[in-house]
C-alpha cells in the first residue's frame, strides 16, 4: 500500500478522533485540502452548520411516542396525533429530510471540494463524476457494542416499526371503542412503547457518554481511498516549473538608467547578444525573391560598441532598397519551387479534374485521406463534424488514459456525515444544477473485509442505487475477474443514501466482513493496526476502474 497508508495514519492517528463540529474534523479538512493543492485540484471549501449529534433528537421521538402511548386511554385523539407526528419526524430525519435536528443546537463544519476539469472542444461536454468520502469519525455507540452488534439490524428495525405500530395502535382504540376492547388495547400499546426503552438507553448513553473513535475505518479508509483515486488520475506535478526560453532583448544605456535597475557609480558595457536579433517588417524589403536567393539578416538590430556603448547608426530606406526583378523571372521561381513545369497550364488542369470529388484519398491512410472539401454521403448529419472532431482526437491522444483524463472528476470529503449526513445535504444544495447528471461513488468504510458495491441502502426505506453505476461496476469485476459482489447496505444512512434520497444518481463502495457488517464500526477498536491495508488499496483500485468504465 502506497500513499493510502500514509493518508489513513495521518488522519486516524495524527488527527485523532475527528467528531462533527470540532477543531479536530476541521484540521482534518485542512490537511484533506492540502493533499488536493499538492495535485493541483481547483479547491471550494464549503463551510455550513449543522446539529453536534442526533441522539438529543431521537430520544424526544422516543419519548413522545411513549409518551401517546401511555396517554392514549384518557386522551385518544391527543394521543393518535402526538404518535403520527413522532412517527413521521422520525422516518423524515432516518430519510435525512427534515427533523427536529434541524432546530437543534449547531456548529461549524466544512466540506473539502476538489475538481479535475479537462480541457473539452466547443459543442463538447465531459462526463461528470463525484467521488465522495467523509473525513468526521462517530463516537462509539452501544448499539456497535460487540454484545449488540449482531443484532443491531434487527434493533434498528423494531425501532422503527414500533414508532409506526404505536399510533395505529391508537387509532383502532378510538374505532373500536364500542366494543369495549379499549383497555386491553391501551396495555398492548404500552407493552409494544415500552421496547423503545432500549434505543432510548443507547441514545441516552451516546449524547451524554460516548467518545469519538479514532475512525480508521469509518472513515478515514474511504478517504485515503478517495486520495488514492485522485493520485491515479493526476499524476504527481514536477518539482518545479518549465518556462518557455524567451530571446533576451537588448536595451539601450539609457533604458537601464531609467528603469532605476543600475547601482550607483556603475560602468555600464555592452556586448554582442547570443541570439539571433529579432526581424523588422522593414528587413525584408531586401529579399530577392528569385530562384536562390535567401532573406538577408536583421540589418536593422542594434550594434553597441562595447567599449563606449554607441548605438550604430540605421542603413536608410534607400540603402536597404532590394534591385527590382523582372516579373518573369519571379513566376519562374515559384513555378520552380512548388515543382511544375514551364508548361503547366491552371485552367487545363483544373478542367481534367472536374470537381472537387476526383481528388483520390491518400491511400497510406484511410482515416485522415484527403477529401478534396466534400464531406460524402455524411454531410446531412448534424453531429457529423462533432464525431468526425472526437475521432480525430482520438487518433492524436493513443497513449493517454483518456477514460480518466477526459472525465471532469470531483473529489469531495464531507464533514458530519455521523450526524446525518449533514455534508452531503449542504453540497447538493449548493451544487444541485451543476449534479444533474454526474455519477455519485461514496467510498465508505473500505478498510477492512471485502470490497462490496452497494445494491441498497437506507434506514426508513431501501434506495436502490443506480443502475448505470451497478451495471459499470458488474462490467468492471467480470472483465477483470474480481471477487467483488453487490451488497445491501441495511439499517445504514451514508453519503449516498442522502444522494439517493434527493433523485442523484449514486452508489456506495464498502468493505463487509464474513458476517456481512461493516468491521469496528462505531466502536472503540476502529483502530489503524485492525485496517486491512490491500483492502484500502483494491477499493481505491475499484473506484479507478469504475470511473474509466463510465
Amino acid at each position: 500500500m502506497g500513499g493510502e497508508s500514509a493518508y489513513l495514519h495521518e488522519l486516524a492517528e495524527t488527527v485523532g478522533p475527528r467528531p462533527a463540529t470540532t477543531d479536530a474534523e476541521a484540521r482534518a479538512a485542512d490537511f484533506i485540502q492540502g493533499a488536493f493543492r499538492a495535485r493541483g485540484l481547483d479547491i471550494e471549501r464549503q463551510e455550513f452548520e449543522c446539529p453536534r449529534t442526533l441522539s438529543w433528537a431521537f430520544i424526544v421521538y422516543f419519548l413522545l411516542t411513549g409518551a401517546a402511548a401511555a396517554a392514549s386511554l384518557r386522551f385518544t385523539l391527543p394521543a393518535l396525533v402526538v404518535g403520527i407526528l413522532a412517527a413521521f419526524l422520525l422516518w423524515s430525519e432516518l430519510e435525512t429530510r427534515w427533523g427536529l435536528s434541524a432546530i437543534l443546537p449547531k456548529g461549524p463544519s466544512q466540506n473539502v471540494v476538489g475538481k479535475h476539469v479537462p480541457r473539452t472542444f466547443r459543442g463538447e461536454r465531459a462526463r461528470k463524476i463525484i467521488v465522495v468520502a467523509h473525513y468526521d469519525s462517530p463516537k462509539a455507540s452501544l448499539a456497535f457494542s460487540p454484545g449488540l452488534v449482531r443484532n443491531r439490524t434487527l434493533l434498528g428495525a423494531l425501532t422503527r416499526w414500533v414508532t409506526y405500530i404505536v399510533p395505529v395502535l391508537v387509532l383502532l382504540q378510538i374505532a373500536l371503542v364500542q366494543f369495549k376492547v379499549q383497555k386491553p388495547l391501551w396495555y398492548i400499546t404500552l407493552v409494544v412503547a415500552a421496547y423503545l426503552l432500549i434505543p432510548l438507553v443507547i441514545e441516552l448513553h451516546h449524547g451524554l457518554f460516548a467518545k469519538a473513535t479514532v475512525g480508521a475505518n469509518d472513515n478515514a479508509s474511504g478517504v485515503a481511498a478517495m486520495l488514492g483515486v485522485m493520485e491515479q488520475l493526476l499524476p504527481e506535478p514536477e518539482a518545479g516549473f518549465e518556462t518557455i526560453a524567451m530571446p533576451p532583448i537588448r536595451h539601450a544605456e539609457e533604458d537601464a538608467w531609467a528603469a532605476d535597475v543600475v547601482p550607483e557609480d556603475s560602468l555600464l558595457t555592452y556586448t554582442p547578444a547570443s541570439v539571433e536579433p529579432r526581424l523588422t517588417p522593414a528587413d525584408f524589403d531586401d529579399v530577392d525573391w528569385d530562384e536562390g536567393a535567401e532573406p538577408s539578416r536583421n540589418q536593422a538590430a542594434l550594434d553597441f560598441d562595447e567599449a563606449e556603448g554607441a548605438e550604430a547608426p540605421r542603413r536608410s530606406s534607400a540603402e536597404r532598397k532590394a534591385p527590382e526583378h523582372d516579373e518573369g523571372e519571379k513566376k519562374r521561381g515559384v513555378r520552380d519551387w512548388l515543382g511544375l513545369g514551364g508548361d503547366f497550364d491552371v485552367r487545363k488542369e483544373g478542367s481534367k479534374i472536374g470537381s472537387w470529388d476526383q481528388f483520390p484519398e491518400e491511400e497510406d491512410d484511410e482515416d485522415f485521406g484527403w477529401k478534396g472539401g466534400a464531406a460524402g454521403e455524411d454531410f446531412d448529419d448534424p453531429d457529423f463534424a462533432s464525431s468526425e472532431a472526437a475521432r480525430i482526437r482520438r487518433r492524436v491522444t493513443t497513449g493517454i488514459d483518456r477514460e480518466l483524463a477526459e472525465k471532469e472528476v470531483w473529489f469531495v470529503a464531507t464533514g458530519s456525515e455521523d450526524v446525518g449526513a449533514w455534508g452531503m445535504r449542504a453540497f447538493i444544495d449548493e451544487n444541485r444544477e451543476e449534479l444533474r447528471d454526474a455519477f455519485i461513488i461514496n467510498v465508505h468504510d473500505v478498510g477492512g473485509g471485502n470490497v462490496c458495491y452497494v445494491s441498497a441502502e437506507g434506514m426508513a426505506r431501501h434506495h436502490h442505487c443506480d443502475r448505470r453505476l451497478m451495471s459499470a461496476a458488474k462490467r468492471v469485476v467480470r472483465e477483470n475477474e474480481l471477487p467483488y459482489r453487490a451488497v445491501a447496505l441495511d439499517a445504514s444512512v451514508t453519503d449516498a443514501t442522502a444522494a439517493l434520497v434527493r433523485g442523484f444518481r449514486a452508489m456506495s463502495i464498502t468493505g463487509f466482513d464474513i458476517n456481512g457488517r461493516v468491521p469496528n464500526r462505531s466502536w472503540h477498536t476502529d483502530v489503524p493496526d485492525a485496517v486491512q491495508a490491500d483492502t484500502v488499496e483494491k477499493a481505491a483500485d475499484f473506484v479507478t476502474r469504475i470511473i474509466r468504465d463510465l
